[in-house]
């Protein structure tokens, strides 16, 4: 009797696993992006995926895709302009990886701006970028983030803290 208990719970918890596992997965197209504890850029980052790395997808909100690092296990959200559905297999003769956008470039794009429109703006108005780029290079530790937002009272539209 305690032999067939255990081997219902064991086959229980299988049949759970399939069914809460959709089998999608989606490969990370971009150099390299955050895996977050939440759905929302103030999450604290959990790991870094690279491109080419597959998540298992466990769940999606607005922009977000939850899902679970295959190589690792690690549990996360990622953000959607970062992912594809495409599987991205590697050649390790191929320069795939250095031609690839960040997701710092890929959020620029999706605004249209880029490097040959930046470069256009700077010959045809005068512009100078020379401040943008500095504060680009300006990094804020997330410890320092998290004391302003609570100093400031501030909010996480997607509810955290």
């Amino acid at each position: 009797m305690r032999k067939r208990l255990v081997f219902s719970f064991g086959l229980f918890l299988v049949v759970l696993s399939v069914l809460l596992s959709s089998g999608e997965q989606r490969s990370v197209e971009v150099k390299q992006t955050p895996m977050r504890d939440r759905p929302g850029f103030l999450g604290a980052p959990v790991t870094t995926l690279s491109y080419g790395d597959r998540i298992d997808v466990l769940g999606t909100r607005q922009d977000w895709t939850q899902g679970r690092f295959t190589a690792t296990g690690s549990e996360g959200w990622v953000h959607n302009s970062a992912l594809t559905t495409k599987r991205i297999i590697l050649d390790p003769g191929t320069r795939d990886v250095e031609r690839s956008a960040t997701d710092t470039e890929v959020a620029l794009a999706g605004r249209g701006f880029n490097e040959e429109v930046e470069a256009r703006y700077r010959a045809e108005q005068g512009l100078d970028f020379s401040y943008v780029d500095r504060i680009e290079e300006y990094e804020v530790p997330v410890e320092k983030l998290a004391a302003f937002i609570q100093t400031g009272e501030l909010n996480d539209p997607d509810g955290g803290q």
